[in-house]
């Protein structure tokens, strides 16, 4: 029994009993000692199933030992906590105004305020800005080794489970620095969460039955759950004028009030900015001392206050600390001594302990409780500014070195990846393009033709993160800065994949037709064919036929004059399969012959790979079985010999529908089974879907019509999230069968015209005919 799920429940049950068994006037009444007896047994099961989470807590901010007043605030997240309106309350301001400060002032003092929660899990994203990376964590914690993370291998997969047990248990999440994770230009996006599947958990907590608290600090006000009834927000502004004073009062700074007030108008209540100055001027020190700093003018921005204290507080360092903290700046995650001995003293000659005591007492960096040292956002952005940029370059190679030297020579998951991941990181900073390219990228990460990261991890998310790094500040529709014009286009074709593969098809049509262009403009007609391909390949699947026609032809052009047999057997198969889709089934099959004969030609094998397997869809729609069996057996020995994920789950599902269309309903259910086994293990979603789309019909053989309408409406979520619209049709007719099978006519005349009307905008011609030929019988 999970008596988590069941904990509110009986608790509130058995509390409402025992208000009425007060009422009863029996002395010893047997009801009320049974009752009595449930609620102590209550609380054994509290104790041993709902209080047994240790805390998770990643990168945690340290506490602020001279934190000061704020009351109305902590009071305004205490109530959020027992409110059971409020799901999740955001902590919004710009950086400095001490959001992370306040929330772990909050956080340690949940015991003082009689705050239980049955889990607590923290995450920062300053130091772990990867979307993969959290959501296994988490999920790990949530799970505590019930499930396993093997069997959810993609970002979506977990977030659906995460969003399951979170509704088990009363949980405080709380997510420091979520502005990593959101859309920072201005205009419509600003404040959009980057990843649909972060938006999608956000907003399940914000309209769900959690019973906990989800805190989060950021800079940018959360767009996607704004309107959502159960988010609540505070505006984290100045330093009020009472609590500046009890904070110089604290650490002992000689000064009237009069004095400190000064200071506190000068430095416009900037939080961090009077901490640093506090703490400089220390105990006993005099206040009058702060006249050294420059005055501060017409700031917009809340961190060009931090900036003038820095420039002035980095004239008070020696050369030694100067030098310690702009290495420092370059790390993005929190700093061991382990790194101090590796990476800081190939640099610099540090007196490190001496030297990491004052650093901290002056606040630039903290000492965590794990013996790792952090510093602010805006601190780090300081320091990292006015790094020399030649020296800034040899010391991310120093970096890039030493993180080479902490990686394992094989790592198995993500958290192992991370010197790998950092690598990338630090060598790309270094300008090293070409060698982080090859040496890290493609050899240690991907494994080659493997491609470990995404095949074996589904980790397309961090795959994109990654692939960013090679781009002129991280930004997609720029160039590659990799030396090689190949490079730069498979690079663009990749990112493009990793897009696509993440359910993003509009964000991934920019960096193929950049491409395109490029292959077309340098009469790279191959290049520029493959390119094609993949516009073609996302059009179609995006529900837009007639641009992925008009694709497929401009393949076949290029590769016509890149004279390159390859590409033109290509392209002529997807030609061919646009064709079917758009019910012209002649010239399809005309095609289909064309490409599979110029392959015997080529190889002395049959079509295979992905185009092999549209040759098989189209062979199967006209019933030509045999010939799609034999064809699809000989493509899953290719593509099994050569280990390609996606295609031998596209194998498995051709050869389950031809099952099905025997009647071999057992016999397609094993390889639906292999099929949807291998495209969770690679997370693309257009290969669960169209499993899933088999299945269903399988469903609908065997009158299982309840079954089909489950798939159905998962593919229909699964349809929303990526945008691949193309089975919207299909996944609506299988639903109006499975009515008509209930005999639900409403609902299967609603399902079929929608299915109609979509399939007719995009020209799709078989869920239209299927569409209308229902229609016509109801």
């Amino acid at each position: 029994m999970n008596y988590s799920k069941a904990y509110p429940y009986l608790k509130a049950l058995l509390e409402a009993l025992i208000e009425v068994i007060k009422l009863i006037p029996v002395v010893g009444n047997p009801l009320a000692k049974f009752i009595s007896s449930l609620f102590e047994q209550l609380k054994v099961w509290d104790k041993k199933e709902i209080k047994q989470f240790e805390s998770s807590l990643h990168n945690q901010t340290p506490p602020e030992p001279n934190f000061v007043g704020r009351i109305e605030m902590l009071k305004a997240i205490t109530d959020w906590y027992g409110s059971p309106k409020v799901k999740i309350g955001a902590l919004v301001g710009w950086g400095g105004v001490g959001k992370s400060a306040l929330v772990r002032k909050w956080f340690d003092s949940l015991k003082e305020n009689n705050l239980h929660p049955d889990g607590i899990f923290w995450w920062g994203f300053y130091r772990n800005p990867y979307l993969e990376r959290f959501l296994e964590a988490l999920f790990v914690y949530l799970s505590q080794d019930r499930f396993k993370l093997d069997d959810y291998k993609t970002s979506w997969q977990k977030t659906d489970k995460i969003k399951e047990l979170l509704l088990e248990r009363e949980y405080l999440i709380i997510l420091d620095g979520l502005e990593e994770m959101q859309k920072s230009q201005s205009g419509e996006e600003f404040g959009k969460l980057q990843h649909p599947e972060f938006t999608d958990l956000l907003k399940s907590i914000a309209d769900a039955d959690f019973r906990g608290l989800c805190l989060i600090t950021t800079r940018f006000p959360l767009t996607d759950i704004k309107n959502y009834p159960g988010y609540q927000k505070l505006e984290i502004e100045e330093l009020s004028r009472e609590d500046t004073r009890l904070l110089f009062q604290r650490i002992g700074v000689r000064g009237t009030e009069d004095e400190i007030d000064d200071l506190w108008k000068e430095f416009k209540g900037h939080t961090l900015s009077l901490v640093l100055l506090a703490n400089y001027l220390g105990p006993g020190g005099d206040i009058k001392r702060a006249k050294e700093i420059p005055p501060f003018y017409s700031d917009q921005e809340a961190g060009g206050k931090a900036r003038r204290m820095l420039l002035w507080y980095d004239k008070q360092l020696n050369e030694e600390q100067r030098s310690f903290m702009k290495i420092f700046s370059l790390f993005r995650g929190a700093v061991s001594e382990r790194e101090f001995k590796g990476a800081f003293q190939t640099r610099v000659d540090f007196h490190f302990q001496r030297m990491l005591n004052d650093l901290c007492q002056r606040r630039l960096i903290t000492k965590g409780s794990d013996n790792t040292y952090t510093t602010h956002p805006l601190i780090k952005g300081y320091f990292e500014s006015i790094f020399d940029e030649e020296e800034k370059r040899l010391t991310h190679k120093a970096i890039y070195e030493y993180f080479g030297k902490m990686a394992k020579d094989m790592p198995e998951t993500l958290e192992e990846m991370q010197p790998l991941f950092e690598q990338v990181y630090h060598g790309c900073s270094a300008e090293l393009y070409d060698e982080v390219l090859y040496d890290v990228y493609w050899e240690k990460i991907q494994r080659g033709q493997k491609g470990f990261l995404v095949y074996k991890l589904g980790a397309w998310e961090t795959d994109l993160s990654l692939i960013r790094n090679f781009f002129p500040d991280e930004d997609l529709s720029k160039m590659p800065l990799v030396s090689e014009k190949s490079k730069q286009s498979w690079l663009l074709n990749e990112a493009g994949l990793a897009l696509l593969s993440t359910g993003r098809p509009k964000e991934a049509e920019e960096p193929f037709l950049t491409a395109v262009r490029m292959g077309v403009e340098a009469k790279d007609w191959e290049n520029a064919s493959t390119g094609y391909q993949n516009l073609t390949g996302l059009r179609f699947r995006a529900g837009r036929l007639k641009e992925a026609n008009e694709g497929a032809k401009k393949a076949h052009d290029a590769a016509e004059k890149a004279g390159s047999e390859k590409n033109i057997r290509n392209s002529k198969a997807y030609l061919a399969w646009i064709l079917h889709l758009l019910g012209k089934d002649e010239e399809a099959e005309k095609g289909f012959q064309q490409a599979d004969e110029l392959e015997r030609k080529i190889s002395g094998y049959r079509d295979y790979s992905i185009t092999g397997v549209f040759y098989a869809d189209f062979l199967i729609s006209i019933k030509q079985i045999d010939e799609a069996f034999e064809l699809t057996k000989a493509n899953l020995e290719i593509c099994q010999s050569e280990n390609w994920p996606d295609d031998i789950s596209r194998c498995h599902r051709c050869l389950a529908a031809i099952e099905r269309l025997k009647g071999n309903h057992k016999e397609a259910e094993t390889h639906l089974q292999q099929a949807f086994e291998i495209a969770r293990r690679v997370g693309v979603p257009d290969l669960e879907i169209e499993a899933l789309l088999e299945l269903s019909r399988l469903w609908l053989d065997m009158k299982r019509y309840k079954e089909a309408i489950s798939q159905a409406n998962q593919i229909l979520k699964l349809c929303e999230r990526t945008g691949f619209l193309l089975y919207e049709p299909d996944a609506e007719l299988i639903l109006a069968r499975a009515y008509l099978g209930l005999n639900d006519f409403d609902q299967t005349k609603t399902f079929a015209q929608s299915a109609y009307q979509k399939a007719s905008q995009m020209h799709y011609h078989w869920p239209r005919v299927g569409a209308e030929q229902l229609l016509r019988n109801l």
